[in-house]
């Protein structure tokens, strides 16, 4: 690079190669472009010639001394030929170009340059000269280095105090940069990150907020898509968080294969971003194909920020569908003004009514549960008009509902734009369009009163339907526009991604019921339902729930329900005055069948009990020992009181699974099967319809299984990993599909332990302190062995399940176990995760670790240290999976090859690509198939 510049040859990115002339003039634009002339006069591109100049290249050093001594004299301060000569931020970046130099003149007269220095420390001090933000950053830090040159202390004191009063405006104390751009956000890091560095080698301290620089790093993990990019928020084109290092920044980048998952689905900044999310990739969804959303508010007039207020993006499965118009350039034209401005973003528009460039969009509530993420923001940005945008993300659906409510002092024209990226087609429908991709489909349709629709893509004139795709460089891209007009009106607007190849969401119906509006959408098999109030949210599977109006306490009436039908009967059901705990439950269930007779009454006594209990329990989001389960089991079908006592108004996502009367069982409405209950012990019990579906009561939990009875030898028992509890309602018994086309028997579990928190998504089938689950399960297998004619037994599982099949396996050495990608350690994955499970199972981490008897009921790798007979596993692992590869394969085979039965164990490695990647359902079964033939030469 050096030798090209000193042949004449200058290229600044991202502009194209210059001819330097003979005699620089130093007025010189040869593209029109404030930012090429910026960087010129910072002279930081004759940093290769430094660098070999002093190396010893007596050329270069000619060079670097000529043009620099060009400069000085054509450019005294204040008085240059060209504006950026000494401009904010390139006074200061040049002046650290030439303290950088004068090395290069060690032992010789360098006057001239040391004199021109001093000048660029007298500008910087000057408070007239300074800018702002980034700009002010780089001039403090010149006036740092060069006070340090000189060992002139009031410089060096006047940029410290600037540093740390600049530093505490950039970034908030959730360490978000205050420029309105996500690119801007990560450079500010940078810098940042630099000019502390040289606080460091001088011995100044950083400030006491410095770690905000940490959380700034947090910030743009949630702000990076699932392919790696940033979202596209303010002036940014491309760009991601390559050559950053955190935990959470390396998952990101890794697709989950190394780091931490960061803690929350959706995060929500109050400097004015939102960035919400489908998953991490760990709910057997691949982490590329996750959905990503994000939202924009605050003030319009941030330094690198644009006119978005209330708009929304959108990244899913794998593909960029609602996108920002990108920033284009630094140049004054049509094109950058699109950008900037409001046409470029996901909002509404109004005709003939200019937009107040200082105003701010608020956010004025939001709400965030598991089945929805719900916010309410404000614009007034157009005289006489306010807008009201509320956004809501059915998270188990996959998709967003959109209300713009538009309210204006005349009559007017609003539009509501939808930009799309650039290689999206459309194809228009009844209801809006569908969107087509090269590797997937979505929709975007309209509810209520239809909109007048219409495209544009590639006009010039108006200019529209254009995103920027580099520096100076744009592409031709579909804007949908819905448009009305009136003084009161409003856009219902549903869209998502569809999932593997389907199309994305379908609005089926949308009514009013009181003040609410209903509406039921379906997206790929499954319809969902969504009553909206003002201030509320439910989402339920299934078409036709709401049907009655919403009762503002629900539980609460069915309380008193419940006291009036005991007819003044004394409640003689066993009481605690602690918390509930399976160990009640337990004490409650046997009290109720301790009296056939009367067992209708008794459920009455108990539902009394336990709703007194959830009173107390409070907040739905938090872990309740399985108390909103086992009223659910209380209640069953018959004692629901028109709908009081439900999966929704209990917050929880589970069908009822105990039958009280087995004349007439609980049905599973997602099955279609009956449930058989089975307690005091399963021997001899099992019913003789194939499939079956179980509930296993194990002390105080309630265990889900499915069986089928097949015409071979071999018993597959299945275990699932973490599941998805907003999208599915448990029992859920994965894999059912498969295993009913097998001809193998089959015993599919569902971890019961996810009952003692609605939150958790992953338990490890653990139990609590006082149940062994593991074992307790491979009891169960023990009788379906004998029962189903197994006598070879195959137990897998993917990931959190792969866990659960080693440690049952421990406690059945004859059996066999299919691992994919496996934890082997609790405590040692994503503590986002593991936390919360082992909080619900045994009271926290630190109670787990530390208890002995509980150890090796959390690590497999404790577990098989103490085995004396193995059982025969498969171990398959996904090389790209580094977090899975360091943290759990390898202290796991550490124990087993130094085990005498280390034969038994046969670890393969795979390529499935980057991050926690599941098998397909063929690979399932071929590896299945394998693990079956292990066992059986193993038996022989």
């Amino acid at each position: 690079m050096a030798a090209e510049i000193m042949s004449g040859r200058l290229t600044m990115r991202p502009h194209g190669a210059w001819q330097l002339p003979e005699t620089i003039l130093w007025d010189e634009d040869p593209f029109a472009q404030r930012n090429w002339v910026f960087q010129f006069h910072t002279l930081r591109w004759m940093e290769p010639v430094r660098r070999i100049a002093l190396a010893g290249d007596p050329n270069a050093r000619k060079f670097w001394v000529d043009t620099c001594q060009s400069w000085i004299a054509a450019n005294p301060p204040g008085a240059s030929k060209s504006r950026y000569a000494w401009g904010d931020m390139v006074d200061g970046i040049r002046a650290m170009v030439m303290t950088l130099a004068l090395p290069m003149f060690e032992g010789e007269d360098h006057e001239w340059l040391t004199r021109s220095i001093w000048e660029h420390g007298e500008w910087l001090a000057d408070p007239s000269h300074l800018g702002h933000s980034n700009h002010a950053l780089h001039q403090h830090q010149a006036l740092l280095v060069v006070g340090r040159v000189f060992k002139y202390q009031p410089w060096v004191d006047l940029a410290i105090e600037r540093l740390m009063e600049l530093f505490d405006e950039s970034f908030d104390d959730e360490g978000v940069n205050a420029e309105g751009s996500i690119a801007y956000h990560r450079l500010n890091h940078d810098w940042w990150e630099t000019a502390f560095t040289r606080l460091d080698v001088e011995g100044i301290a950083r400030p006491k907020n410095a770690d905000r620089l940490k959380l700034a790093l947090t910030e743009l993990a949630y702000a990076t898509k699932p392919n790696g990019l940033f979202e596209r928020i303010g002036d940014i084109d491309v760009g991601g968080p390559t050559g950053l290092q955190s935990p959470e920044l390396t998952y990101v980048q890794t697709q989950g294969a190394s780091g931490q998952t960061p803690s929350d689905l959706t995060k929500v900044y109050k400097a004015g971003y939102v960035f919400g999310r489908s998953g991490w990739g760990d709910f057997e969804r691949e982490f590329v194909n996750e959905t990503f959303y994000s939202i924009s508010y605050g003030p319009a007039n941030r330094v690198h920020g644009h006119q978005d207020g209330a708009s929304v993006t959108l990244h899913a499965e794998g593909s960029p569908w609602l996108v920002d118009a990108g920033k284009y350039a630094y140049v004054q034209d049509k094109m950058r003004d699109y950008c900037v401005r409001r046409l470029g973003h996901n909002v509404v528009h109004i005709d003939g009514v200019k937009y107040d460039p200082t105003s701010r969009v608020s956010l004025d509530r939001y709400k965030l549960t598991q089945e929805a993420d719900d916010f309410v923001l404000s614009d007034n940005g157009y005289a006489g008009v306010k807008l009201t945008r509320r956004i809501i993300y059915v998270r188990g659906g996959d998709f967003f509902i959109v209300f713009d409510t538009v309210r204006s002092s005349k009559s007017i024209t609003a539009h509501q734009r939808w930009h799309l990226d650039y290689e999206t087609t459309v194809e228009p429908t009844k209801k809006g369009y569908n969107l087509n991709r090269v590797r997937g489909r979505a929709s975007i349709q309209w509810a209520g009163k239809m909109p007048t629709l219409s495209t544009v893509r590639g006009q010039e004139d108006p200019l529209d339907g254009w995103m920027a795709t580099d520096w100076m460089k744009r592409e031709e891209a579909t804007v949908l526009s819905a448009t009305r007009s009136g003084d009161r009106f409003r856009f219902i607007t549903v869209f998502g991604a569809g999932r593997r190849w389907e199309r994305g969401p379908e609005v089926l119906s949308t009514s009013p019921q009181d003040a609410d509006m209903v509406m039921t959408v379906r997206n790929g098999k499954t319809v969902w339902s969504v009553r909206i109030g003002r201030d509320t949210v439910e989402v339920a599977a299934g078409d036709g729930v709401f049907t009655a109006p919403r009762i503002s306490n629900p539980l609460g009436l069915a309380a008193e329900l419940v006291r009036d039908a005991l007819s003044g009967e004394s409640n003689v059901a066993p009481c605690t005055e602690s918390a509930f705990s399976p160990a009640y439950w337990q004490t409650l269930r046997d009290w109720v069948r301790a009296d056939d007779a009367n067992q209708r009454l008794r459920r009455l006594m108990v539902l009394d009990r336990l709703l007194e209990k959830l009173d107390v329990a409070g907040d739905v989001t938090k872990p309740d020992n399985g108390l909103r389960s086992a009223i659910v089991d209380t209640a069953g079908h018959d004692l629901v009181f028109d709908g009081l006592i439900s999966q929704t108004t209990l917050g929880v996502r589970r069908e009822p699974l105990i039958s009280w009367n087995q004349d007439v069982p609980v049905r599973s409405q997602t099955y279609g099967a009956k449930v058989h209950s089975i307690y005091g012990g399963i021997s001899g019990r099992l019913p003789a319809d194939s499939p079956a579906t179980l509930s296993i009561e194990v002390g105080g939990l309630t265990l889900p299984v499915s069986i089928g009875r097949g015409d071979t030898d071999l018993l597959s028992v299945r275990f699932h990993g973490a599941i998805n509890r907003e999208k599915y309602t448990l029992p859920l018994f994965q894999g059912l599909t498969s295993e009913s086309r097998g001809g193998n028997s089959f015993a599919i579990f569902q971890d019961p332990s996810l009952d003692l928190d609605q939150q958790i998504n992953l338990a490890w089938f653990l139990g609590t302190k006082e149940v062994n689950l593991h074992q307790e399960i491979a009891d169960v297998v023990r009788e379906f062995a004998r029962t189903l004619g197994g006598k070879r037994v195959v137990l897998s599982g993917s990931s959190g399940g792969g866990f659960t099949a080693l440690q049952v396996a421990s406690y059945l050495p004859d059996a066999s176990v299919l691992a994919f990608n496996p934890q082997t350690i609790v405590g040692a994955y994503h503590r986002a995760r593991a936390e919360p499970a082992l909080a619900a199972c045994f009271g926290g981490m630190e109670e787990a670790v530390s208890d002995p008897g509980l150890l090796s009921r959390i690590s497999a790798v404790e577990r098989y240290r103490g085995l004396g007979k193995y059982p025969s596993v498969l171990y398959v692992q996904n090389s790209g999976d580094g977090h899975h590869v360091q943290k759990h394969l390898t202290p796991f085979k550490d124990v087993i090859d130094a085990h005498p039965d280390a034969g038994r164990v046969e670890f393969i490695d795979v390529n499935w690509g980057k991050g926690h990647v599941s098998p397909t359902t063929q690979i399932y079964n071929d590896f299945l198939e394998l693990a079956g033939a292990r066992a059986l030469s193993l038996e022989v």
